[in-house]
């Protein structure tokens, strides 16, 4: 195929927006069975392991469209815009659960991780960890939250798809 008709854009619109749904679909998931407080190793590997697949899977893709070649900087724009697109979709589901479905969302994990404070120092005193969460909650606006979603992504994402990258590149021979 030629190098000028295949777009990177398209693969990282067409897997950014499947792994931006599996993990709404699993967030989705912890909601309904009321598991989206507690932040469990399971909580945070799944999506990590989707990101993962789906990142790396998009581009072997392209390499594979693009007759079995692909340069390093082709897999990151690959890579990078998949986590973006996925990023996006993420951050708007993120504000849909701590806006409408779930308003208390924001206090209900405050009040656990000050409970976590606690239970792991038993030196802290409770006006001290009500003071850590008052300066944490300053950190939660929507805009911090908007732009650590996506930045947050595209980070985990640029550094899936250097290894992936680096994995699957394939020079065209001279």
């Amino acid at each position: 195929m030629d190098k000028s008709t295949i777009q990177t854009s398209s693969y990282a619109l067409n897997f950014g927006t499947l792994l931006g749904t599996a993990s709404v679909i699993f967030s989705l998931m912890l909601f309904f069975l009321d598991a989206h407080y507690q932040g469990d190793t399971l909580s945070s590997t799944v999506p990590l392991i989707l990101s993962v697949g789906f990142i790396n899977f998009g581009i072997y893709e392209f390499r594979k469209d693009n007759d079995d070649f692909m340069s390093l900087s082709q897999g990151l724009k690959v890579g990078v815009g998949i986590a973006l697109v996925s990023g996006v979709i993420g951050t708007i589901y993120g504000i849909i659960l701590t806006e409408f479905l779930d308003p208390q969302f924001m206090d209900k994990t405050f009040e656990i991780a000050k409970q976590k404070m606690l239970d792991a120092n038993q030196e802290l005193s409770l006006q001290d960890a009500n003071q850590a969460i008052e300066m944490s909650k300053k950190l939660t606006t929507l805009p911090i939250r908007i732009a650590g979603g996506l930045l947050g992504s595209i980070f985990i994402g640029f550094f899936i798809s250097l290894i992936g990258g680096l994995i699957l590149k394939k020079s065209k021979p001279e």
